[in-house]
């Protein structure tokens, strides 16, 4: 049985079109169930704004090419954190896992494969957090496994997501050791501070609260090695850069060939090494400083304002 897949959209058309035309196109689409949550508009917003999100409403009761489609729109606008987190919990009351898609994340033909596969051999492996469609781009064709995951195009189970949710309020920076500070951050007080400013209000991140919990679990994220998502909401609709960043810069959508799983649950020395590399040549250049506010948002972790 497919592992059911969650779709969050808003009021991006256009961005939503072009999800659903790559996900109906990815092999195991007619076998998948699709549920699609519809955020309502802000009650402050005009009428022009407001049609926006009517008219996402109208193309998603046109979708086919799924075993079932289900349709769950909001009255109210409730922001992309209560979105997914009430979602999700909704989808997990009676599944064991979920796959997870927002409007702006575009994947591949291997996309639903990979994650059904990964989804099944994990599914009794308590040190394993999620599933990920995307990949850093580190040069790995294999999958492999990292404390430093990514919510974009992702998939998790019940019994993380139930824990996740039964913590989250008491989630804080204590919960991370001294010596593991620096592998949370990866580089510099990047998380630390996103989840700062999450707790005092001034963002809204549920993911970088799941990224603190999972950490502080010990858990991984399995990524698939090559990368089989593209996230295409860094165009200026939401509240990303139109420049892009260096996790989504030069990492396209690629095949997979046949992949193995790691041997070990553990995260390799040269991964590790790798990613490290990869945030510090990121946050290096004078754009990437320029932007920090807007990374911080943004970055790996998404945030409320990513469409909302």
């Amino acid at each position: 049985m497919k592992t059911p897949v969650a779709l969050f959209v808003f009021n991006r058309l256009e961005r939503t079109i072009k999800t659903i035309e790559a996900l109906r196109k990815a092999r195991g689409a007619h076998d998948t169930d699709l549920y699609v949550f519809c955020d309502g508009a802000n009650e402050y917003e005009s009428d022009s704004q407001k049609s926006k999100v009517f008219e996402v409403r109208e193309f998603i009761k046109s979708i086919r090419g799924f075993k079932t489609i289900q349709i769950f729109e909001h009255s109210l606008n409730l922001g992309l954190t209560n979105s997914i987190v009430n979602g999700l919990s909704f989808m997990l009351k009676n599944n064991t896992s979920v796959i997870v898609l927002e409007d702006d994340i575009v994947v591949g033909k291997d996309f639903l494969n990979f994650m059904n596969k990964a989804l099944i051999r994990y599914e009794n492996e308590p040190r394993i957090a999620a599933i990920s469609g995307y990949s850093f781009p580190i040069n790995e064709i294999q999958p492999y496994l990292t404390r430093t995951g990514s919510c974009w195009g992702w998939a998790t189970y019940k019994r993380v997501w139930d824990d996740f949710i039964k913590k989250r309020d008491q989630l804080n920076l204590d919960l991370i050791a001294t010596q593991e500070q620096q592998l949370f951050n990866v580089y510099g007080h990047v998380y630390s501070d996103m989840f700062l400013q999450t707790k005092q209000g001034i963002i809204q991140s549920w993911a970088v609260e799941f990224y603190l919990y999972y950490f502080s679990q010990k858990q991984f994220f399995l990524m698939p090695g090559v990368n089989l998502i593209a996230n295409e909401g860094f165009d200026g609709s939401g509240a990303h850069s139109k420049k892009g960043n260096f996790l989504t810069d030069n990492n396209p959508i690629r095949s997979l060939s046949e992949s193995t799983f790691p041997p070990q649950i553990l995260e390799e020395k040269h991964i590790r090494g790798k990613i490290e590399k990869l945030y510090q040549q990121g946050y290096a250049k004078p754009s990437m400083i320029n932007s920090f506010v807007n990374k911080i948002k943004s970055v790996l972790l998404g945030n409320e304002n990513n469409h909302h």
